[in-house]
C-alpha cells in the first residue's frame, strides 16, 4: 500500500513538474521579442535611408507572425512612398544597389522625386517599353532615374545616341508586356477597329 502511495506521489510530482515547465516555456515565449525597424518620418520612393529616417524597435515574437525587417535599412533605398510609423518589411526596400542615370525625355508628365515612370523608346516605326516603374530621383531635363546597375550601360547608350524617349507616369499595373507598338497598331487598338 505504501508503495502505491509512493508511486502515486511520484507520478503527481512528475505531472506537476511537466505542467510547470510548459507554463514557464509559454511565459518565456510570451515575453520574447525580435528586432524590427520603423520609419520616423515620411519617405518617397527611391529615398536613401539614414539614421534619421528609421529607428530600431522590438516586437513580440509570440502571437501572429508577420514579416518585419530585422537587418538595418540604413544606406538602402525605399521601394515606394511610406509614411512615418510604418513597420518596415523586406519588400519595402529595393533589392539591389541602384544607379542614377540622367535621361532626356522628349515628353514627360509633371513628376517629382519619388514618382514612378514607364519609359518608351521610339525605334524605327515602333515604340518599345524600355523601363517599367523607374523611380524618379530628380525631375528636370534631364530627369534622373534609378536603374539596375546591369542596365546602366544600356541607358547611357540610349542617352548618348539621342534615342527619342517618352514617359508615362504609371504604377505599372495593367500595362501589358508588349514587344513594341507600331503607329498603325496603336490607332487600331485605340479606335477599336481592326
Amino acid at each position: 500500500m505504501i508503495r502505491r502511495q509512493l508511486v502515486g506521489a511520484a507520478l503527481t510530482l512528475v505531472v506537476i513538474a511537466v505542467i510547470g515547465l510548459l507554463y514557464l516555456q509559454a511565459l518565456a515565449q510570451s515575453r520574447a521579442t525580435r528586432d524590427a525597424w520603423m520609419l520616423t518620418r515620411d519617405v518617397t520612393a527611391g529615398a536613401l535611408l539614414d539614421g534619421t529616417d528609421v529607428r530600431r524597435i522590438r516586437v513580440p515574437s509570440a502571437g501572429d507572425q508577420f514579416a518585419v525587417l530585422g537587418d538595418s535599412p540604413i544606406h538602402r533605398r525605399a521601394a515606394h512612398r511610406m509614411s512615418a510609423q510604418t513597420l518596415l518589411t523586406p519588400d519595402d526596400l529595393l533589392d539591389d544597389d541602384m544607379v542614377q542615370v540622367p535621361v532626356s525625355l522628349r515628353v514627360v508628365p509633371g513628376v517629382a522625386a519619388g514618382d514612378t515612370l514607364d519609359v518608351y523608346a521610339v525605334v524605327g516605326p515602333r515604340t518599345v517599353l524600355v523601363g517599367r516603374r523607374l523611380i524618379v530621383v530628380a525631375a528636370g531635363n534631364p530627369t534622373t532615374l534609378l536603374v539596375a546597375p546591369a542596365d546602366e550601360a544600356s541607358w547611357m547608350a540610349l542617352e548618348a545616341n539621342n534615342v527619342a524617349l517618352f514617359a508615362a507616369k504609371s504604377s505599372g499595373v495593367g500595362v501589358p508586356p508588349a514587344p513594341g507598338v507600331a503607329v498603325s497598331d496603336a490607332v487600331s487598338s485605340l479606335s477599336g477597329r481592326p
